[in-house]
């Protein structure tokens, strides 16, 4: 009796054993991890705006709160709370957001939505990491806004209360996710200017954090508020601006210590780039969207040792009584009707208010040309924002019949160019809705596409009634500083009549327009890397699958070669299409 007690006791202990052992398999077999991920909430609390009856942003009825960013800030509290609800209503357990909370690092900012993220902790038990974006810590305007102490003060129970590892002198950590999975949150901001930076202390103490996770056998998942590659062809001429300082050596490192996935903001466009080190190792930037912004996307991620999915899914309605007081019967009903067109021609009429804040816009192309204050080419760049401000609030197509210029399709005739026909309102309409394009991602237009072309004719078109009212010496100092070589006008203006100064503006109007819209083209109206933007499945830790359709690459001299070969591929079509052939697609 004891012998066959004995026996049977065994017997249990083995079963138990084996399934043990087949769940603790069956565990590591499925290593999931499901994560939320916003980016750029820009949060103002409604007593911090101006009420919406009184902003006068533009002329429009339905869209005169609409500021040139086409951020949703009145309708924002509407647009979290629904989106906490398809949060709280998943299977998820963690909500990543990628800086940029706040929208101008006042207190009264931080601590509204802190409060808002806590609260939904504390209500759904699921977790929140965040870390700042270069609008979150600005202190060089205002005593009332935060330094580094106080931002880690206000969010210390989101993210930074889970740390393993903190860095001193800026807001990065370490924190596990589910077993298998660690969050390196890097901090990159320069907290008193809107770019990055990596100190030699940080870029150390990252090193460190991605050997000790390789010795803990943990798949490292980044979060940067800055983009760690490139999404559009000009994003790396604006250096630390854009992208993460020295991104191709940062983003090299990263990949080769074993990070695949990098999660970003700051632009906010739904974008993926992907690349590959000279090791061999993939890198892919998930770039999130503005979730005020359209077309209000979120990204849900699923994690697991087969692939990695990554869904991008949308806040299509909202409670409107959440919305503060002063929306019209009329703003309301298209809300409710329809949230994605309304945030949609809320970002084109964005565009409109471009128009009526040229001071603004000054500053901005000098700085891109790197054109300093106070120079003769800095007046030229004010003159030139001047009579493009005239120009783009003209109507694009002529319904008066009146000889004098007040449209661009008439301004184009005096260029020598016809504006093919469209049912865009002006300018910035149409430039409005084609950034919308790039801020919902997976972007398809060509360069010969109707929006395209009718775009490089308006530009161009304006340009040759700006540089016509422009001394000759100003408009060489421009294209100076837009880099643009063997094009210099004479210096006999006094004996030009303005028709024929119009003509003489042609040329170097028309090379503006080719460089401007052939670089906007890679990246900003087409898709710029593999793979696509939206909806992709794509390779899980430890493994590497084949990637088709460009990459940026990470070393310089294979960078330096894509450059080469891009411009080469370029002026070859450009020959091509004149022949009717097309090569090197």
């Amino acid at each position: 009796m004891k012998k066959a007690f004995k026996i049977v006791c065994s017997l249990m202990m083995a079963i138990t054993m084996i399934i043990s052992v087949l769940v603790f398999t069956s565990a590591e077999d499925d290593d999931t991890l499901s994560v939320y991920v916003t980016s750029d909430i820009h949060y103002r609390p409604p007593d911090a705006l101006t009420s919406i009856e009184e902003t006068e942003y533009l002329p429009d009825p339905i869209f005169h709160h609409a500021n040139t960013k086409g951020m949703l800030t009145y309708e924002a509290d509407g647009i979290i709370d629904a989106f906490l609800k398809k949060v709280e209503s998943s299977d998820a357990k963690y909500w990543l957001v990628a800086g940029d909370q706040s929208e101008d690092g006042f207190w009264e900012e931080h601590r509204t939505i802190a409060e808002k993220l806590e609260d939904f902790e504390q209500r759904t038990g699921k977790i929140v990491f965040t870390i700042p974006g270069n609008h979150d810590i600005r202190t060089r305007d205002s005593r009332d806004r935060l330094n580094l102490e106080d931002y880690l003060e206000i969010y210390k129970n989101l993210g930074y209360d889970m740390a393993l590892e903190k860095h001193e002198g800026t807001a990065s950590y370490t924190a596990d996710l589910d077993p298998g999975y660690r969050l390196l949150a890097i901090d990159v901001c320069v907290y008193r200017d809107d770019k990055s930076q990596l100190p030699e202390s940080l870029l150390n103490w990252t090193k460190a954090q991605l050997e000790q996770g390789k010795k803990d056998g943990k798949k490292m998942i980044a979060m940067v508020h800055y983009n760690v590659l490139p999404h559009f062809a000009l994003e790396s001429v604006a250096g630390s601006l854009l992208c993460t300082e020295d991104y191709r050596s940062f983003a090299t490192l990263l990949a080769d210590a074993g990070v695949k996935y990098v999660l970003t903001g700051h632009q906010h466009a739904n974008d993926i780039s992907s690349a590959t080190t000279k090791k061999g190792n993939h890198i892919f930037d998930i770039e999130t969207g503005s979730l005020i912004t359209y077309p209000l996307a979120y990204r849900v991620i699923n994690f697991s040792n087969k692939e990695v999915e990554i869904k991008t899914e949308y806040i299509d309605k909202i409670d409107t009584s959440l919305l503060p007081g002063g929306f019209t019967a009329g703003q309301l009903a298209l809300i409710n009707n329809d949230l994605k067109k309304y945030s949609f021609d809320y970002n084109r009429a964005g565009f409109q208010s471009y128009a009526y804040q040229l001071g603004e816009l000054t500053k901005k192309l000098a700085d891109a040309l790197k054109v300093k204050e106070g120079t003769e080419a800095y007046k030229a760049v004010e003159d030139l924002i001047v009579i493009l401000g005239d120009a783009i609030k003209m109507p694009l197509y002529d319904t008066k019949g009146t000889p004098a210029p007040d449209s661009v399709e008439e301004l184009a005739k005096q260029a020598g160019i016809k504006l093919d026909k469209s049912e865009y309102r002006d300018i910035l309409d149409l430039a409005g809705a084609l950034y919308a394009n790039h801020f919902a991602g997976d972007e398809n237009l060509t360069i010969d596409s109707v929006d395209i072309k009718l775009l490089g004719q308006t530009i161009n078109a304006v340009l040759v009634y700006a540089f016509s009212k422009l001394p000759v010496q100003a408009v060489n100092m421009l294209l100076k500083a837009a880099g643009i070589k063997g094009i210099e006008l004479p210096f006999y203006e006094a004996a030009l009549a303005l028709g024929s100064k119009t003509i003489n503006m042609r040329t170097p109007a028309k090379a503006f327009t080719k460089e401007l819209v052939r670089s906007l083209g890679d990246g900003i109206f087409t898709d710029f890397s593999a793979p696509g933007d939206l909806n992709v499945t794509l390779e899980p830790y430890g493994s590497s699958w084949e990637i088709n359709g460009y990459q940026p690459k990470t070393d310089t001299f294979s960078y330096a070669l894509q450059i080469i070969w891009r411009v080469v591929k370029t002026c070859f079509n450009g020959m091509l299409r004149l022949i009717g052939l097309t090569m090197f697609t």
